[in-house]
């Protein structure tokens, strides 16, 4: 079985996280502008809940799964691959499980007393299957990234997005229109009489917010089924090819147990603490935001003329905060993350074979991809933040309105974070798993800290949610870099690469801002909502001439990455 090569396998990775984001953006428009910032609060109010048992449950699966299987392989040993691939699956089955009913039971104390909105129980109860075929999709997904083959992932994220987009917005569709029908006939909506149809929609919005949440369990079912098969079909295919090779003695159940445990545990952990960061803003940011408007009563008093009760403003900019910027925010980061899922399968086998200049090589490639992706991105969200919510956003006046600042600093921690996130995931490659909880455990503390601190002061209120998660990335961003480069013992020198796209990345930034500048003197209309269009594209076309001019050399990583092959054999 021919392995993909770090360059075609995060070409894979790449290919599928820019249809799910643009399939995801399709799907989280529409949803938004059904909803409002209001339901969007309950939504991403059960999926901060969600999110935390999804990390127990199944997120230490793929990249443990991709460690240990390409170690076994790299070591001679198909049948000890297959009998952690079995475990895993009885593992993850069971836990999955046993955290899905946890959270159904559960969910009415959660929504009440967590995250403070006692309407997001039904979206927490419709979200909460979901955990079952993840955890299992994400164990054959891990199966398929040690074998070396991205593809199943990538078909899986695909699969898995367009049917959350076909049944996410026709469900939400659904409620929606039954509560217009159910006021135009009887003045009512779910059996609560409402004076007007705003009045009706928003009582609408809970259950069409658990609509859209229990289209996210169908989706994740509908993926499942579909890497099962490509899953089977890639194990006949090794077992036909490898069978008679192994070198190894059998690796037991338990010692196979206690393996996945050991590299899962880990990165699980690091995945429930990266989760905390948004469970943080959950529980901080509407009380904050409380005590911030009382210090200023006059703070978001403008959001009365949008029809926003006094009351309900802090869970509203709470909602467009997440609804809004954070989705944004998650676009490049997503990217990059790739990056290490790609990489880490290769980087394992080369450290365990101990091969210095190749783990030399991968890092150096991981820091300068991350970060020429990271530095640009993020230049233009800080410089576009308004044309880009305008642009994803049209017609979301007061949801603009509220997050247009915060996004432009977001855009700081869009680089740190971009950079971040591969750094963590490859630090599993040298068995460094429980330095990333640490590290990412760290970076929450600074988070919650700051939110406290910073969002109650009425001159930065929810700008203070961006501008502290742009410092706990930076804080998780050095970490992560540097304990990747002791634990790999990659060169020195391979930092520097960090460095290389700061040029390109000023100029990209310089292009967009020019271009918003005369976008900005033209008439309203298409010019003006897709201004962030035709100014990222220019300044993307400035950066890329100027990687050439850097790139002329054969030397440099740049070049040598996208012009020359890996001809080198797994």
């Amino acid at each position: 079985m021919k392995k993909q090569s770090f360059i075609k396998g995060s070409a894979v990775l790449f290919g599928m996280v820019a249809v799910t984001k643009g399939l995801g953006l399709v799907y989280r428009i529409p949803l938004t502008s059904m909803l409002g910032g209001s339901g969007m609060s309950c939504y991403s109010g059960a999926y901060a809940v969600f999110t935390p048992f999804f990390a127990a449950a199944a997120a230490g699966a793929p990249n443990a799964m991709s460690r240990l299987v390409s170690e076994q392989l790299a070591l001679g040993s198909t049948k000890n691959a297959l009998t952690i691939r079995r475990t895993a699956l009885w593992l993850f089955m069971l836990l999955s499980f046993v955290m899905s009913a946890g959270l159904i039971f559960s969910a009415p104390a959660l929504a009440e007393n967590i995250i403070h909105i006692p309407q997001a129980k039904w979206a927490i109860i419709a979200v909460a299957p979901a955990l079952i075929p993840a955890s299992l999709m994400n164990v054959h997904r891990g199966w398929a990234e040690g074998i070396g083959s991205m593809t199943p992932t990538a078909l899986s994220e695909i699969a898995e997005t367009v049917c959350k987009l076909l049944f996410g917005l026709t469900g939400a569709g659904a409620v929606m229109h039954y509560a217009e029908t159910d006021f135009a006939a009887y003045h009512g909506c779910f059996g609560k009489y409402c004076s007007d149809l705003r009045e009706a929609r928003l009582t609408a919005v809970p259950f069409a917010a658990a609509a859209a949440a229990l289209g996210v369990s169908l989706a994740s079912a509908a993926a499942f089924v579909c890497i099962g098969a490509v899953s089977g079909r890639l194990k006949a295919e090794l077992v036909k090819e490898r069978s008679g090779c192994d070198m190894l003695p059998p690796l037991g159940r338990r010692k196979a147990l206690r393996e996945i445990l050991g590299y899962a545990a880990p990165s699980g952990l690091t995945a429930v603490i990266a989760t905390l960061a948004g469970t943080a803003d959950l529980i901080t940011i509407p009380p904050c935001l409380t005590a911030a408007m009382k210090a200023d009563p006059q703070l978001f008093a403008f959001l009365g003329t949008y029809g926003i009760a006094e009351e309900e403003r802090a869970g509203f900019v709470y909602g467009s905060y997440a609804g809004l910027a954070l989705t944004i925010f998650s676009l490049l980061p997503t990217f990059t993350a790739m990056l290490g899922k790609s990489v880490l399968p290769r980087l394992t086998s080369a450290c365990a074979r101990k091969e210095r200049a190749e783990v030399s090589r991968l890092v150096g490639s991981v820091f300068l991809l991350s970060s020429g992706i990271s530095l640009t991105g993020g230049s233009c969200v800080m410089i576009l933040s308004k044309k880009l919510l305008t642009l994803f956003f049209d017609g979301r006046t007061a949801e603009i309105a509220v997050t247009e600042r915060p996004l432009a600093i977001l855009g700081a921690a869009v680089v740190f974070m971009g950079i971040s996130q591969p750094c963590l995931t490859a630090l599993q490659a040298c068995g460094r798993q429980r330095r990333a909880v640490i590290i990412t455990l760290g970076g929450t503390a600074v988070k919650l800290i700051l939110n406290l601190v910073m969002i109650p002061l009425p001159n930065v209120n929810i700008c203070g949610a961006a501008a502290a998660t742009a410092v706990s990335q930076a804080v998780i961003c050095a970490a992560s870099v540097t304990a990747l480069v002791r634990g790999t013992g990659a060169d020195r020198e391979s930092v520097s690469k960090l460095f290389v796209p700061l040029l390109p990345s000023a100029l990209c930034g310089c292009g967009a801002f020019l271009t918003k500048s005369m976008t900005e003197s033209l008439p309203e209309g298409l010019i003006s909502r897709f201004g962030a269009v035709f100014s990222v594209t220019i300044g993307l076309i400035i950066a890329l001439i100027s990687f050439t001019l850097l790139c002329i050399s054969p030397k440099n990583e740049l070049f040598y990455l996208i012009s020359k092959k890996n001809t080198k054999k797994p």
